[in-house]
C-alpha cells in the first residue's frame, strides 16, 4: 500500500462545517410544519435562513470555516433546540377587538 503525503491543509475541518450546516438546513426545511404560521415553523424557517446565511459567507470567504464553527455552531444547536422545545407560540402584532372580516370597506355609510 502506498501512501501519498500533502504539504496543503487537510479538508477535514472544511467538509465538516458544510455538512453540519448543510444537515442543519435540511432538517429545518423537510418537516411538514416548515413555513407555517407557528412556533415550530417560525423557528424551522429561521433556522435554514441562518444555514443559508453562513453557507453564504463560506462560498463568498467572508469567514473561514474555522470562523463558523466557533461563531455560528451554538447558535444553530440552540435553533434546533427551540424547534423541538414545544413551547407555546407568542404572536408580536396585537389583535385587533373588531374584527376585519365584519367590516365592508364599499359602505358610504360612516359605521
Amino acid at each position: 500500500m502506498v501512501g501519498v503525503l500533502n504539504a496543503g491543509e487537510p479538508k477535514v475541518l472544511e467538509e465538516f462545517v458544510v455538512n453540519y450546516f448543510l444537515l442543519s438546513k435540511s432538517k429545518m426545511e423537510y418537516s411538514p410544519t416548515a413555513w407555517q404560521d407557528t412556533r415550530e415553523g417560525y423557528f424551522r424557517a429561521y433556522g435554514a435562513y441562518k444555514a443559508d446565511q453562513v453557507m453564504d459567507s463560506l462560498d463568498s470567504r467572508a469567514i473561514s470555516y474555522y470562523q463558523a464553527g466557533i461563531r455560528h455552531f451554538k447558535a444553530m444547536d440552540e435553533i434546533r433546540e427551540e424547534v423541538v422545545s414545544g413551547k407555546k407560540f407568542e404572536y408580536v402584532v396585537d389583535r385587533k377587538l373588531k374584527p376585519n372580516h365584519n367590516v365592508n370597506y364599499f359602505s358610504s355609510s360612516k359605521e
